[in-house]
């Protein structure tokens, strides 16, 4: 019976998926970071004041810039945003955005909208 109390719960948020091209390029930016087309993660672990590693020939610029805007909103106080961010690419497609919200102490609204904000932010920000 729970079960079904939740699925309406859920409905209201349809239609506040990220999507465009800023979520195209972070999905791309996870195969890259998540270790797929490269050895080592700079952002594996929460800390940012690791080094990066050195771009490679073969990585697209876009990475590094993804790469210093979710550093700066993690300097500017976000850091919520960019762990809500790093769950969602880097372990995409494991966790949907309401498996996220517990994780992060936030509410699936807070979670979808902070997504559909970096979303914007990359989209505004990347030159590709």
């Amino acid at each position: 019976m729970s079960a079904v109390m939740v699925e309406p719960a859920r409905e209201q948020w349809r239609g506040l998926e990220p999507e465009g091209r800023g979520h195209e390029l972070l999905i791309r930016w996870g195969m890259h970071r998540r270790g797929g087309e490269r050895v080592k993660s700079p952002v594996a672990s929460m800390g940012w004041s690791e080094q990066l590693d050195p771009c490679h020939e073969d990585e697209p610029p876009f990475v590094v810039q993804i790469d210093d805007i979710l550093r700066g909103l993690f300097a500017s106080g976000y850091e919520a945003s960019v762990q809500i961010a790093k769950i969602f690419y880097l372990e995409h497609p494991k966790y949907a955005v309401w498996q996220i919200a517990p994780k992060v102490y936030k509410t699936e609204g807070f979670v979808r909208l902070t997504l559909r904000g970096i979303c914007a932010l990359v989209e505004e920000r990347v030159t590709e």
